[in-house]
């Protein structure tokens, strides 16, 4: 497991976020290029191992500063350690307490990882960071992932009409945002003091 390595952050109950790996990019690259993940993501671009190695040093960079303008996390299975997929929190606002969450879970879909990751990155942001509002956004076709989002703690606050294109046909995007009010702390609020 890879946990014995120390780079597990945050630990759940399916889930553990770890730091992000260059030797994890053969893999991400691979999910990132497969059809039926791509089809959920916003991004049109491909991306072959060197492409995902700089992502990952642009994505580290970023991370590393005292206040990051953005955090990605490695998601495993946390019963054995192995790589499922990638979330992070981007476009981190401290003035305003806010950013914006992006996920995508390239093996064991459907296994309840996803929805934990989500929960562990939310514990992160809120609690950790400090922030107040993380919002996202997933088209209206993928129920199973606004069910899960909803699991983990966000909540439908609108809707961009006709906003994206998922393999030549228009679709809406649905607006989710979670809240620090609305949030217990799964895991990190046994670090609180007192």
């Amino acid at each position: 497991m890879d946990d014995e390595t120390g780079d597990f952050v945050i630990v759940g109950e399916r889930a553990a976020l770890g730091t992000l790996r260059p030797e994890y990019a053969p893999q991400l690259s691979r999910w990132f290029n497969d059809p039926e993940i791509r089809r959920g993501l916003a991004h049109r671009g491909i991306v072959n191992a060197d492409a995902e190695g700089k992502w990952l040093e642009e994505v580290t960079e970023a991370a590393r500063a005292p206040r990051p303008s953005a955090v990605q996390f490695a998601i495993h299975d946390s019963s054995d350690g192995a790589l499922v997929g990638t979330c992070g929190l981007e476009s981190i606002d401290y003035s305003f307490g806010r950013c914006e969450f992006g996920i995508y879970v390239g093996d064991r879909r459907g296994q309840g990882i996803g929805t934990d990751a989500t929960r562990l990155a939310l514990d992160w942001a809120f609690t950790m960071m400090g922030l107040h509002n993380v919002i996202l956004e997933v088209f209206d076709w993928n129920a199973r992932a606004v069910g899960a989002y909803e699991r983990a703690g966000f909540k439908q606050i609108g809707r961009r009409r006709g906003a994206v294109t998922t393999l030549g046909e228009r679709h809406d995007v649905i607006l989710m945002d979670a809240v620090a009010d609305d949030f217990e702390s799964p895991v990190l609020r046994a670090l609180r003091p007192g």
